[in-house]
């Protein structure tokens, strides 16, 4: 048992009668869809409830992880939908996930500008890495297990990556380096009179579970910097799309442009990023690409206003833009020959991945993480 406090105890602050809500509680709304709804309304099977937003969710073989806006990591098991753990893994809100393909490390990435690597046994952070500039938010981190290379996406523009095969080869970094002992330039500014705000914090007074493990810092020179015209929302790794060695790992990235590009990795380079391919829709200013997903080579990039697209990244050509909502589109998933997306609104939809045709309209409520099954 880890010294996070393995404990079962609702997720519910005091105010909610102390228990997890139930299967029992009201279904969610299901409306508009294409298909019978004896057939494609789905059942609810399970609920939990959280007193802050849950801004991401991976699932792994046993467990279901949870990033919170509070900067904790909320752990539940598949087996029983049991709380099991809180990690209190980062200053700001998590914002990124990444599971190793063997599931033992899990990687966060927050508006901290830290990216904390945990153990998936007994959820101690293995290492902690941050970059040699002022990132601002990490909205996304990729892990190339094939180069042992982790890849962050930055509020400031840039992708930044670390080989962790040189971790143990480089010196330690200084410790006035930490994010959190910087100089900020508006927030270390002198107010009225000269005077300065205190630090509340200092890298050893950070949250509670966010200690031990590797410090690693990001060098200069594995950096891009403006990777993107805006913010890199978000990035996923891919093999065998927009290069001709079908093994081949490729990096693709979305950002605040309205642009999704395609990245050559250069194992020999400590992984660093050659650009590729850029996929744009021609719009002088593109909505944000929020979100992606993956379907053998089909991309589908969830867009602000609403607008998910489809491409072939085969032909690098758009396939299909769809309106598929009336606010920004936060999330997609693919599976099982559908396309999950959610809103602003707190709608999530099922899609048909293939002709994007809709058959499942769910509306619900905020804090809660909801397990569902097709009748």
């Amino acid at each position: 048992m880890s010294s996070i406090g393995m404990r079962r105890h609702p997720l519910t602050p005091p105010n909610y009668a102390g228990s997890e809500e139930s299967e029992d509680d009201e279904a969610p709304k299901v409306r508009g869809t294409q298909q019978s709804q004896s057939h494609w309304e789905p059942s609810l099977s399970h609920r939990m409830r959280h007193d802050k937003s849950i801004l991401v969710l991976v699932v792994s073989h046993e467990y279901i992880f949870a990033g919170t806006q509070d900067g904790e990591i909320l752990v539940y098991t598949l087996d029983t939908y049991d709380r099991i753990a809180v990690i209190e893994a980062h200053r700001g809100s998590v914002l990124g996930f990444c599971l190793y393909a063997d599931q033992q490390l899990l990687f966060s990435s927050a508006a901290d500008r830290i990216i904390n690597v945990w153990s998936t046994r007994d959820f101690s952070r293995v290492y902690s890495l941050y970059s040699t500039y002022d990132t601002g938010d990490v909205f996304c981190v990729s892990y190339s297990a094939a180069l042992q290379t982790v890849y962050l996406g930055a509020q400031n523009t840039s992708i930044q990556w670390y080989d962790l095969k040189e971790k143990d080869r480089r010196p330690p970094p200084h410790q006035s380096a930490h994010p959190s002992l910087r100089e900020d330039k508006f927030f270390d500014s002198q107010g009225p009179g000269g005077v300065r705000t205190p630090r509340p914090y200092s890298a050893e007074h950070g949250p509670r579970h966010a200690k031990g493990g590797q410090t690693l810092e990001i060098d200069k020179e594995n950096i891009r910097q403006y990777a993107h015209f805006g913010y890199v929302y978000c990035m996923l790794l891919a093999r065998g799309v927009g290069t001709e060695d079908p093994d081949e790992e490729v990096l693709i990235s979305g950002g605040g442009d309205g642009i999704i590009k395609l990245w050559k990795l250069h194992g020999q380079a400590g992984g660093a990023i050659e650009q590729l391919h850029r996929l744009h829709d021609g719009r002088e200013e593109g909505d944000s690409v929020l979100t992606m997903a993956l379907d053998g080579t089909f991309l589908y990039s969830g867009r602000l206003d609403g607008e998910i697209n489809v491409w072939d990244l085969e032909t690098r050509q758009l396939v299909r833009s769809l309106k598929a909502y009336s606010d920004d589109v936060l999330t997609l998933s693919v599976g099982g020959s559908f396309l999950f997306s959610a809103g602003v609104s707190g709608i999530v939809k099922a899609s048909d991945a293939s002709t994007q045709a809709v058959y499942i309209d769910c509306a619900e409520s905020d804090n809660k993480a909801e397990i569902q099954q097709p009748i």
